[in-house]
């Protein structure tokens, strides 16, 4: 073997790297073996070796870190500072997408497919106006469902109650799933329960025990309701709830904790305008757990997808009016 020097061991090893990068043998950040490797593969001395690699750190092909040896550099290393923790699991999102064979470009396309091809209606069952319209704006806005509210007197009164006839999904909080689940099991119908964020929940809880905590709400059963909500968490002597149109909001210190109910967001926003309802807002744009949120996409996703895959079975169209395509999502 030739006599190589300096030069011609960092074409060597800055050839070797940028094909390896190429056919994606070797990636950025991976480290080279060692200078007495290279240098036994090469036939030099290892000064050689090590002259070279300063070569190529100096051409930012690798970065030699003391006792530790040479790193491949990232041919495209990233541009300015790094993204939002939004923009990186987009990216991560977007990986995953192709790797299962859908093309980055598609996903958009493919997620409101999965989440729009049908529309999904739900039943929401409580014991209240303000629990019936907070399951139901979040359903409607985070999910995209179609809701339809129902007392859960209703369930009792004889005759079915439409909005359950026609819904395919029963939904209620834990405190009424025994009746609601009895009544969907008789009509063959899934149901499911909603759970709360922990963590308004606790910032409630953690206020009671300093002082007066406001609910602003419409209906007078709610208060009830809450306390039972509340009770086995802490005391609730400290509990304030206030009506829409019967009570005096602006009694509410500035400071209180005050959580509004998404029923009296309408009359608040009339009223105080870009200044907001009085007191300290605690603040809870979704109210429902991650783990519930999860189930209600499951669901509305599954019967999608199911949707979907007839329109690719019939050769037609989705409802939406463009033709199905299938991707295997699993």
């Amino acid at each position: 073997m030739p006599h190589l020097g300096r030069d011609a061991v960092a074409d060597t090893l800055r050839n070797r790297i940028v094909s390896g990068l190429h056919v994606g043998r070797l990636s950025g950040g991976e480290r080279l073996p060692n200078t007495r490797a290279l240098a036994r593969e090469l036939g030099v001395n290892q000064r050689v070796v090590m002259a070279a690699l300063r070569t190529l750190a100096d051409e930012g092909f690798v970065t030699l870190r003391p006792r530790s040896g040479a790193y491949i550099v990232p041919p495209h290393p990233a541009v300015g500072s790094s993204l939002p923790d939004l923009g990186a699991w987009l990216v991560s999102m977007l990986v995953q997408a192709r790797a299962r064979g859908l093309p980055p470009r598609e996903v958009s396309e493919y997620v409101r497919r999965s989440l729009e091809t049908r529309r999904v209606r739900a039943a929401c069952i409580e014991c209240n106006r303000d629990q019936l319209h907070l399951l139901c704006s979040e359903l409607a806005s985070d999910h995209g469902y179609v809701t339809e509210s129902t007392e859960l007197d209703e369930l009792h009164a004889g005759e079915l109650p439409l909005a359950l006839r026609r819904a395919d999904v029963l939904v209620t909080t834990l405190f009424h799933a025994s009746e609601v689940e009895a009544v969907a099991r008789k009509i063959g119908k899934p149901w499911i329960a909603v759970a709360l964020r922990p963590d308004t929940m606790s910032e409630v809880v953690r206020g009671l025990a300093e002082g007066p905590v406001y609910f602003i709400a419409t209906d007078p059963r709610f208060e009830p309701k809450l306390r039972r909500m509340l009770t086995p968490l802490g005391p609730t002597a400290n509990l304030r709830v206030l009506l829409v149109g019967r009570d005096d909001l602006d009694a509410i210190p500035a400071e209180a904790p005050t959580f509004v109910m998404s029923s009296a967001n309408e009359y608040l926003a009339a009223r105080y305008g870009a200044k907001g309802a009085p007191g300290r807002p605690i603040h809870s744009p979704r109210s429902f757990s991650d783990a519930t949120a999860r189930e209600l996409l499951e669901f509305l996703v599954r019967a999608n997808m199911t949707a979907l895959a007839a329109g690719v079975t019939g050769g037609g169209r989705s409802s939406d009016g463009g033709v199905a395509r299938e991707h295997d999502w699993r």
